[in-house]
Order: C-alpha cells, then structure tokens, then sequence
C-alpha cells in the first residue's frame, strides 16, 4: 500500500502526504458516481466532481477504499 501511494502521488505530481490529504478529503456529495449503483467488473466505482476523479473499490466489509485520487489538466 505504502509503495503504491508514493508511485500515485509522484506519478500526479504530488506530495505523498498531501495526496493523501487530498484524496480522504475529496467530497462526494454533489460528485457524479460511475456507476450510479454497484460496481464496474473491476469491483472499483469512479466519483467524477468538476476536474476532480476519485476511484474506489468495496472490501469485504463492503467499506470503499481509495484506490486513486486525480485531477484531469485540461
């Protein structure tokens, strides 16, 4: 987990502890989910806000875990 945060973060140009901040803060509220129920085949579900994507994937528990955090540059 820990390498596959600094991979993400340097990957989208970000400090590690401030993408992680970033992705925990992200609000969904107001977010468009993709797809609107469920999950893809992946077992993963996409929140799209403004420039903004949040993808996250159900546990066991069914809790969603963060899986990638982004900003589209347009």
């Amino acid at each position: 987990m820990a390498q596959s945060v600094l991979d993400h973060a340097q990957r989208k140009g970000f400090e590690p502890l401030k993408y992680l901040r970033k992705a925990h803060n992200f609000n969904t509220r107001g977010a468009v989910r993709v797809p609107r129920t469920g999950y893809r085949q992946d077992g993963a579900a996409v929140y799209r806000k403004g420039n903004e994507f949040l993808i996250v994937r159900s546990d066991q528990y069914g809790v969603e875990k963060i899986v990638t955090y982004g900003i589209n540059e347009e």
